[in-house]
């Protein structure tokens, strides 16, 4: 369905320290307690991109669960995770736990959800196949009815399910007469929707750009949820994503979708209040409340956007509104700018809206292109930006809600195109221009703009510990680290860094460090507190220090996450690193003894010990002292041979000298035995 732009149990199940190995049997275990059956698909519960399996409580066999495994490109939404576990008494599918798990079928970790397997089937075929339309008084009674108080519920605690969708919703019985939200959990917000879900700007952005978005887009995906099932599939079958998109901006959603199906004024009120392409005007879940009391309120009429007096033409075809031809221009860059360049953008907004103050903008915008494409795309954008502000950040192929652009850059970050596509316009500051003239109208305006800006200083410095590493991080903050020395480990947070190196090492301990870019951004956005100079030493050239840093930052990481815990295979990897530390030592005894005692302290597993065997401050003060003076004396001895070299020991001075010390030496001594003598004879 224009798919192709598509507690403290818990805590301690979500950290490192509780994924156990799996099963002899070959089932992964979660929690030291659900076993998790790679050989026993479910394949009617999978999400678009996690697959089902059906899973064991060891504590209570009773119960009947299942297990989501998310895909290695599709990252959990860990930050409502904990929060939903709670609410076990919502209509809605909610996890129990969660946590990497070791998965044999992939040959390495994935992350795992773990659920209560519902009663009944999907209430429609999750393939897009058409089905029999549903009557009107089903929809209410068995979908609107019985979800009301799960999105009211969500509503209240600021939690967007994201995932509303007509083949995610679940009956939950056998008796089918009442319904249960799926889950929105196993993939980010919005990523897994279908366009023809999604409100215009958010079908306009790229899957991955569409972000959390605003409160009100759940009650919009209700809304098509109920569309599809009134209409027994896909409402508009006969057209492609943009012909679906370009006729939502031509005839407001409500219109493009329900064409002529036949409603009731009823449901004609239901469908205009939670379609309606304003946020402002979209019903809010307490008129949906209303509603379903019987509290009627008067219909939405569409608001259309204005239409101009004449058309202009792009790209051989004519447009009418200005969110139709910014949309139309956002799916055609390189046919942007002769348009803008003749004058002839500038002219239809003057002449058509009378709006000389976005007329005088894109004159004034349009006269600093240079022929220059990183430039002039840059340019094009803020263009687009005034044609239509209520659209996402278009830049060439990069598409974005403001509060999407962080999770553009973490989805996209291997694909290489994609992500220079979302650094060079945060380096430009394109999603912070478009905020700003968005004022008041953004949730959170505040915060979201700190992000941003966070982000486009880490991006330009490009050192380890900063760069879009940290960038990414700091946006994200429930982001695995996606560091290669990982391979296939999960590492969602501080406490598996060690573990998931500890077992990079017992495979066989690469030559580089095991502190990388991404493990250096990872580290310092999940620790606020990491010592500034640990990061400045991390990217110093002379070894010593970068090396010293190396195990400084690991041994912070032991002693905050736990430093009981031993991890010998990565001391001996870090210890085998220490050479240039090692050798920094002037001492050559010393050198011998710090090298005996790292490779003694590194066999007991503690990075801690390993670090105050390598910088022992009271060794390194002795060996600098014993150095200066060994320096002092050896300045001495060059000067001296130097002296003996230039026949300083030959010289008419030096010869006079000693003759003058010599002979007033032998003088002192005569004089005395003269004295001697004369006394002798005095007295005898």
């Amino acid at each position: 369905m224009h798919g192709d732009r598509t507690a403290p149990a818990l805590e301690e199940a979500m950290s490192d320290t509780a994924t156990a190995h799996p099963a002899e049997d070959g089932a992964a275990v979660l929690a030291k307690r659900y076993l998790i059956q790679p050989d026993r698909p479910l394949r009617g519960l999978d999400s678009p991109l996690a697959k089902a399996y059906e899973a064991v409580d060891q504590r209570a066999s009773s119960r009947s669960l299942f297990a989501l495994l998310c895909e290695p490109g599709s990252i959990p939404r860990q930050d409502i995770i904990q929060q939903l576990s709670r609410l076990t008494r919502l209509p809605m599918i909610v996890p129990i736990e969660a946590g990497p798990v070791d998965w044999s079928p992939a040959g390495g970790q994935r992350f795992a959800i773990i659920f209560e397997r519902p009663l009944g089937t999907r209430i429609v075929p999750p393939d897009g196949t058409r089905f029999t339309p549903w009557r009107e008084d089903q929809v209410v009674h068995k979908v609107v009815r019985p979800l009301v108080p799960a999105l009211k519920d969500l509503a209240r605690r600021g939690i967007r399910h994201r995932a509303i969708r007509a083949d995610n919703l679940f009956f939950s019985d056998g008796g089918e007469e009442s319904t249960l939200l799926g889950e929105c959990v196993s993939a980010p917000p919005g990523l897994s929707q279908p366009a023809i879900y999604e409100p215009i700007d958010a079908a306009i952005a790229s899957p991955s750009g569409r972000g959390p978005g605003l409160p009100q887009d759940d009650l919009y995906n209700f809304g098509v949820a109920l569309v599809v099932l009134l209409c027994g599939g896909d409402p508009v079958p006969d057209l492609d994503y943009d012909q679906m998109v370009a006729s939502k901006i031509r005839h407001g959603t409500y219109a493009a979708l329900v064409r002529d199906l036949r409603l009731s004024l009823i449901m004609m009120e239901l469908l205009r209040g939670l379609l309606c392409d304003d946020p402002k005007e979209r019903w809010t879940i307490d008129d949906l409340d209303m509603w379903v009391k019987g509290r009627h309120l008067s219909p939405k009429q569409a608001m259309l956007p204005p239409r101009a007096s004449r058309a202009i033409i792009f790209a051989g075809e004519e447009h009418w509104t200005r969110p139709g031809l910014s949309f139309a221009m956002g799916r055609n860059w390189d046919a942007i700018a002769s348009v803008v360049r003749g004058g002839e953008l500038e002219a239809w907004l003057r002449r058509s809206f009378g709006d000389d103050e976005s007329a005088d903008t894109v004159a004034r915008l349009s006269g600093t292109l240079l022929g220059h494409a990183d430039h002039d795309d840059r340019i094009l954008s803020r263009i687009l930006m005034t044609l239509e502000p209520t659209h996402p950040v278009r830049y060439r192929d990069f598409s974005a809600r403001v509060d999407g652009v962080a999770q553009d850059l973490a989805i996209q970050y291997h694909d290489e195109p994609a992500r220079t596509r979302v650094v060079e316009a945060l380096r430009a500051k394109l999603p912070q221009i478009l905020l700003q003239s968005r004022s008041g109208l953004v949730p959170d305006q505040g915060p979201l703009m700190k992000t941003l800006d966070l982000m486009s200083h880490f991006i330009d410095r490009q050192q380890l510990g900063y760069g879009i590493e940290r960038a990414l991080y700091e946006s994200n903050r429930s982001w695995p680290c996606l560091s290669p020395l990982f391979g296939r480990n999960y590492v969602a947070d501080l406490d598996a860094i060690l573990p998931a190196l500890e077992r990079v090492a017992r495979n066989g301990a690469p030559s580089e460090t095991p502190v990388d870019a991404h493990i250096a951004a990872f580290c310092a956005a999940r620790r606020k507190t990491l010592p500034e100079a640990i990061l400045k030493k991390l990217n110093y050239t002379k070894p010593a220090l970068q090396r010293l840093a190396v195990l400084e930052l690991l041994a912070e990481i032991h002693s905050i996450t736990g430093p009981s815990r031993r991890f010998p295979a990565l001391c001996a990897w870090v210890a085998g690193l220490m050479g240039p530390v090692v050798e920094s030592f002037h001492n050559r005894s010393e050198r011998v003894r710090v090298g005996t005692e790292i490779q003694k302290v590194s066999a007991k597993g503690s990075l801690v010990d390993l670090l105050f065997a390598v910088e022992n401050v009271e060794a390194l003060r002795a060996d600098k002292v014993g150095f200066q003076a060994a320096r002092v004396e050896y300045a001495e001895l060059e000067d001296r041979i130097a002296w003996l070299e230039n026949g300083g020991l030959t010289s008419r001075e030096h010869v006079m000298r000693a003759a003058r010390q010599t002979s007033t030496f032998i003088s002192a001594v005569i004089a005395s035995l003269t004295i001697l003598v004369m006394t002798v004879l005095y007295v005898t």
